[in-house]
């Protein structure tokens, strides 16, 4: 699951990766959604039908019925700080090596 809230910034830049995304080849879309769940942690499956193309119109259909939220940049950027804070606070139970496996 990805998130579900945004700035206004990200906002207008997954609209125009969609828009590009509508519009490209097989390979070029695929990219477009790795840049989608990578750099902005937007998932086209939490918003949409599966099989059914995703677009401008259904992302601002998603912020419209409130399954997307928009808050300003300094929420965001706390929000990811945060973020980042946890996991490496945390990455240490993930990564533990065992001593007696080396």
């Amino acid at each position: 699951m990805g998130r579900n809230k945004f700035s206004a910034s990200e906002i207008e830049n997954i609209r125009r990766l969609l828009n590009k995304k509508n519009s490209s080849n097989r390979y070029r879309q695929k990219q477009i959604r790795h840049i989608l769940r990578v750099e902005y942690g937007f998932q086209i499956s939490d918003f949409n039908i599966q099989g059914k193309a995703f677009g401008e119109a259904d992302l601002n259909e998603a912020i419209r019925r409130g399954r997307i939220a928009v808050l300003d940049d300094a929420t965001i950027e706390e929000m990811k700080k945060r973020y980042r804070e946890n996991k490496e606070k945390y990455s240490q139970y993930y990564n533990v090596q065992d001593n007696d496996e080396k």
